[in-house]
């Protein structure tokens, strides 16, 4: 089964996605002395927001119809929400970054709990 795998991927993109998110609002300054700035840029937002929604459509979705249980979806959708709608919600940078690295926390706790149920 390929589902344990993708949840490994998934947790490891969750991890990735929370301190490249709270690296980049914190150190803005820093990166930006250091040709860095590009980690900042929305593509990179998008493509961890892709991978991250990709890999949890595939790997919790099936896995639903074999565990039956909803806790990893509803994890993963909290998650979502968090990361989705902070941007709009606020400008207060230490507040996006908390906001962020709780919705990273719930996506890895999805596969996380995902993994467990399904006894990987």
């Amino acid at each position: 089964m390929v589902t344990p795998w993708l949840d490994r991927l998934g947790i490891a993109t969750g991890i990735v996605c929370a301190v490249h998110c709270a690296a980049t609002a914190l150190l803005m300054g820093v990166l930006s002395a250091l040709g860095a700035a590009e980690l900042g840029n929305p593509w990179v937002e998008t493509a961890f927001l892709s991978a991250s929604v990709l890999l949890g459509a595939l790997s919790l979705g099936h896995a639903v119809r074999r565990h039956r249980s909803w806790q990893p979806m509803l994890w993963f959708a909290a998650g979502l929400l968090l990361l989705l709608g902070v941007r709009p919600a606020t400008e207060a940078p230490l507040a996006e970054v908390l906001a962020v690295a709780a919705g990273a926390a719930c996506v890895v706790r999805a596969h996380w709990t995902n993994a467990r149920l399904l006894g990987a």
